[in-house]
């Protein structure tokens, strides 16, 4: 994945997705080849160009993001966080654990 000036995200691998309309939300970037950390970018400013996935974003946008761990769900405070980072509205999920996100 690419950042929108072209500079190289990194590599999509793994996907967040609305415990409710199983729409994506959220997709995890794993920056670097020995990264454990993945960045969190929002599905609906990706978009595809010749080069590749690109994300609306610069890279001071994505800095400070909240992070994940493979394998390792967001807690609701995490989740919140998330949004907040990249101004988008939150509101509960109405599934039985009013968690928003879901990983597949």
């Amino acid at each position: 994945m690419l950042l929108r000036d072209g500079d190289r995200l990194g590599k999509l691998v793994d996907v967040y997705y609305d415990a409710d309309s199983d729409d994506p939300v959220f997709l995890c970037v794993k920056p670097r080849l020995f990264s454990s950390r993945q960045l969190l970018v929002p599905a609906d400013k990706v978009h595809e160009t010749p080069a590749g996935l690109t994300v609306d974003w610069s890279e001071d946008d994505v800095r400070g993001a909240p992070t994940t761990k493979p394998g390792v769900g967001l807690s609701g405070v995490e989740e919140l966080r998330v949004f907040r980072h990249y101004g988008m509205e939150f509101t509960l999920s109405t599934a039985d654990n009013g968690r928003r996100l879901v990983r597949h």
